[in-house]
């Protein structure tokens, strides 16, 4: 066996080595590439249940794309964390939504449909890769 081979072997079987690389997110199911996508990280379980995001560990503004975009966030080495995301459409920085719908896409780490909305326990991730899919009302 190979050096190589027996290295990524190990980054399976022991869970620290794949956490230095960082989280990898993936967001899934954009309807359109208008605007941006909004990810917001919490490694608090206060913080993400009161969606207290001036207390959030990391925060990106990703160009929206038509099925799928990506980002990485280097630093986060550590876990668990907890991902809210949105499709910012109009770029105007907030969800937009009536008193019945969601005008713009929204997502969750553990969220498996759009009316989920995890604890921070169910929607804990560790580094690596993380995908997300957003999901929208209309």
């Amino acid at each position: 066996m190979s050096l190589r081979a027996l290295a990524m072997g190990l980054v399976f079987l022991v869970p620290g080595l794949a956490m230095a690389e960082g989280l990898s997110l993936s967001v899934e199911g954009l309807r359109n590439g208008k605007g941006k996508i909004v990810a917001i990280v919490f490694d608090d379980a206060r913080a993400y249940d009161a969606f207290d995001y001036m207390n959030a560990v990391d925060y990106a503004e990703i160009p929206a794309r038509k099925g799928r975009v990506t980002h990485h966030f280097k630093g986060l080495t550590k876990g668990p964390y907890a991902v809210i995301l949105f499709h910012d459409e109009n770029n105007d920085d907030d969800l937009n939504y009536t008193a019945t719908a969601l005008l713009e896409g929204l997502g969750a780490s553990g969220a498996p449909g759009p009316a989920d909305e995890p604890s921070f326990q169910e929607a804990s991730v560790w580094p690596g890769p993380v995908a997300v899919r957003g999901h929208y009302d209309q």
